[in-house]
């Protein structure tokens, strides 16, 4: 029994990263959606976040009436990175930012699940801890940064997840999956390099234009860099990803099938990168639900990206983002 427990946890922490690596890198055009408008306009903070909302109020929206969705349940994958930081004296910051956010949300009513990828330039609101792990203030910042404040571990995850609740009009998110970048290089490793047609020059080793494979320390350069390059935007960058993920999951299955055991002993060597609220069981549950349940939605955050006074910045377009929300988390009311 402790044998299956076991095996069932590496299986979660294995599709977990595997869907962590393929929607890090399939990203719909943000304008791959037609921006529709309408009557009803979400209410605002200051500074053009989300306002909070009732889930426990039907909603009528466009003539429509909508009920609360009490079948689903939600969860916040995270994959981090290390970014050189100062410390200030009157705040609890590590080195972490949220690389990429992906919210898996699960409804047990038709057995099925969508995923919400959540632009890291995103313009909300943030907590800032104080130097005890207190909230000393909020603060309007990229959503990456709010992984930033706490010691990198729980606390770091769950203001993240504060952060992605903040933006999504208060909704609640049962549990959280951090997932550290360097878990990429072991992966694409253990597969035995990633071979691709170089989309940027990163480094004398890989090439525009030219078919190099990946390994070790380039893996990650490849769907990490962003600055420098004459396209510094995260839209590009995520091009790049998704043709170097789409390239490591065909390796990935090629292993499988020639290894029984590559999956587990894979899964193994990156679960010291990862950090979770879930229990065994929980991600059991997880695991059984993804595995049975059909994928019906890949969604991204409509908006606009602009250079801010030193970052990139993402601004939501608000009528869709409430329409999405209602998308996910409420139904239609016959």
């Amino acid at each position: 029994m402790k044998f299956k427990v076991r095996k069932n946890l590496v299986k979660v922490i294995l599709y977990l990263l595997c869907i962590f690596f393929l929607i890090l890198g399939i990203v719909l055009l943000l304008n791959a959606w037609e921006q529709q408008y309408y009557s009803y306009t979400p209410e605002t903070s200051e500074n053009g976040s989300g306002s909070s909302q009732s889930q426990n109020a039907d909603i009528e929206y466009n003539g429509v009436k909508y009920k609360l969705n009490r079948k689903i349940e939600t969860v916040l994958l995270v994959g981090v990175d290390k970014y050189l930081a100062s410390t200030d004296s009157n705040t609890y910051i590590n080195t972490e930012q949220a690389d990429f956010l992906m919210l898996v949300v699960i409804d047990t009513s038709d057995e099925s699940f969508k995923v919400l990828h959540i632009n890291r330039d995103t313009m909300t609101d943030v907590q800032v801890l104080g130097v005890t792990g207190a909230v000393a203030f909020t603060n309007y910042e990229q959503i990456a940064l709010a992984h930033t404040y706490g010691s990198g571990q729980e606390d770091s995850a769950e203001n993240t997840v504060t952060a992605v609740s903040n933006l999504l009009y208060d909704v609640d998110i049962d549990h959280y999956i951090t997932v550290t970048m360097d878990a990429v290089s072991i992966i694409n490793d253990a597969v035995g390099g990633v071979t691709l047609t170089a989309l940027d020059t990163i480094n004398d080793d890989i090439i525009e234009g030219e078919t190099v494979t990946l390994l070790g320390e380039n893996a990650l350069l490849y769907v990490r860099t962003r600055y420098g390059l004459e396209d510094s935007s995260n839209l590009h960058r995520m091009e790049r990803q998704e043709q170097y993920l789409k390239a490591l999951m065909e390796k990935f299955k090629e292993k499988c099938s020639e290894d029984s055991d590559f999956a587990i002993d894979t899964a193994l060597e990156i679960t010291q990168y990862m950090v979770s609220d879930c229990t065994v069981n929980e991600l059991s549950d997880i695991y059984s639900a993804m595995s049975d349940y059909e994928l019906t939605d890949y969604l991204t955050l409509e908006g606009e990206a602009t250079v801010g006074d030193t970052y990139m910045e993402f601004y939501v377009d608000e009528d869709a983002l409430y329409e999405l929300y209602l998308d996910l988390f409420y139904t239609v009311i016959e």
